[in-house]
């Protein structure tokens, strides 16, 4: 990927939240007071928080501490750039008639977070469905929604937006948003927990000769992406399917009949069982190969309840001899502890984020019969239990492994423009 400059600070507007540490009045050191009222004065939109005009000082107080607190704040509240809120929800319409903007919005009330960083070449976008503790209500879900973006005047005209895939390291222009001059807006669907990288850059920022090529902007088909340049429409049913070009244009595509998905039981387990060695720097390792007519985690697994180590699941998937070139599959794995990596047919695939683990087939499936495996490296904490158990010894074992249910769903793709 190419090396970006280092990320310079760019702060457009200051927050300030009180801590109320002495009851209802927040408290302020001179010096920060100072600070702010130096910041506010050369311009900077301020929204305060709290009875800041009842403000203290931490601690006890020097003489006459508290009077010149109290004065140096209503000098900043007295600014016509300043806010004073006492209702956190008017936190945002304070910062609107102060006619600061959000470089995120969402269509809906969302759990999503976010975070925005700009280089010389581009903005970068950083998204994140939100992963609260237990205890805060209410918890979060899976989301799916509209969100919209702005770009800066340093990714400059001519911008479209890409993922960034940390997993693999891939850069991919989105296909299908809609732009209305520097706000992009894109739907953005994630797990509880599961991120997303979007950059919003010019075609030549990453080598992309295609990035002047009309997107989508809306579309009926499961989803729509560029594949070698063209943009191409997935769906994982029969039928046609309709989709808005940014030119203006509508193009149908035809997708015929797609295989039904098919849940994956069967499997061959080869574990590589890592037990303490004859030394402290020794690893012992014992293997075990069990046929399994259902995926359990380990611990439901009489030989394998204490194991921790590496898993390899093996399973046989024939396809008709008809199948098409344009199809392809997804394999969803459901649930798996810990990390794990697909393999099809002696191939092996990009990495799979561990919160959502799906793994795109593609074109590594063939017709007739197909093999694959799915590794999974599954820790040491059950093993623990019994190897250390004047420690670990009345720890409850943990549910590693592959446990699914797995499903394969085959897709069939069109190019449209």
């Amino acid at each position: 990927m190419k090396r970006f400059n280092r990320w310079r600070p760019a702060y457009k507007a200051l927050f300030l939240e009180g801590d109320f540490f002495y009851g209802s009045s927040p408290t302020l050191a001179v010096a920060d007071a100072r600070r702010l009222l130096a910041f506010a004065r050369a311009g900077l939109p301020t929204v305060l928080f709290g009875a800041f005009d009842q403000a203290l000082t931490p601690g006890l107080p020097d003489d006459g501490e508290s009077a010149e607190v109290r004065s140096l704040t209503a000098r900043l509240l007295a600014l016509p750039n300043v806010r004073q809120v006492t209702d956190k929800t008017l936190v945002g319409a304070a910062f609107e008639d102060l006619g600061v903007t959000s470089d995120v919005s969402y269509s809906v009330s969302s759990t999503l977070l976010n975070a925005h960083r700009a280089t010389d070449e581009a903005d970068f976008y950083y998204f994140c469905n939100g992963k609260h503790a237990e205890t805060v209500k209410p918890a979060v879900a899976a989301i799916d929604h509209d969100v919209t973006v702005h770009s800066t005047a340093r990714s400059g005209s001519g911008a479209v937006p890409y993922l960034l895939d940390p997993w693999t390291g891939r850069v991919t222009r989105l296909a299908e948003y809609a732009q209305d001059d520097d706000a992009f807006t894109f739907r953005v669907t994630l797990q509880p927990g599961e991120t997303l990288m979007v950059a919003l850059a010019r075609p030549a920022v990453f080598g992309d000769r295609t990035g002047a090529r009309p997107h989508a902007v809306a579309t009926d088909a499961d989803s729509v992406r560029f594949a070698d340049g063209s943009l191409t429409v997935r769906a994982t049913t029969a039928g046609t399917y309709t989709t808005t070009l940014s030119d203006g244009r509508t193009v149908t595509a035809r997708i015929p009949e797609v295989p039904a998905p098919l849940t994956l039981d069967q499997w061959t387990l080869s574990v590589d069982d890592w037990r303490p060695g004859a030394d402290a720097d020794s690893t012992e390792i014992v293997g075990h190969t069990l046929p399994l007519d259902g995926l359990l985690p380990w611990s439901q697994i009489p030989e394998l309840a204490d194991v921790g180590g590496i898993g390899r699941y093996r399973t046989t998937v024939t396809l008709p001899r008809t199948r098409s070139s344009s199809t392809g599959a997804l394999l969803r794995l459901g649930s798996v502890t810990d990390t794990c990596r697909v393999t099809v047919n002696g191939v092996r695939l990009d990495p799979v984020d561990r919160l959502n683990p799906v793994a795109d087939l593609g074109g590594h499936l063939r017709a007739g019969s197909n093999t694959l495996e799915v590794e999974v490296a599954v820790p040491l904490f059950n093993r623990l239990r019994v190897s250390n158990p004047t420690v670990f010894g009345t720890a409850t074992r943990q549910a590693y492994g592959l446990v699914g249910p797995v499903r394969l769903v085959p897709y069939a793709e069109q190019t449209v423009s």
